[in-house]
């Protein structure tokens, strides 16, 4: 797992069953002075639900359309 990824899983499970918005997991792990598409965010939520969820399971990471990310217990 790289630096990001781990950065990225530890902030969704700070935040267990709550939704973070896409900007506010760019702006924790990226930094605000970083200049990156939103859909890095994707890209990296993409990588971490291959590295973690079970095949034949739900993922633990959800998509909230519209609006961002939740991590279910």
């Amino acid at each position: 797992m790289t630096k990001r990824e781990y950065e990225l899983l530890l902030t969704l499970m700070e935040s267990v069953n709550a939704v973070l918005a896409r900007d506010v997991l760019l702006n924790k792990v990226w930094g605000y002075e970083t200049e990156v598409e939103t859909n890095v965010v994707d890209v990296y939520i993409r990588y971490l639900r291959n590295k973690i969820d079970v095949p034949g399971e739900d993922s633990y990471i959800q998509t909230v359309r519209g609006t961002g990310y939740v991590m279910r217990s």
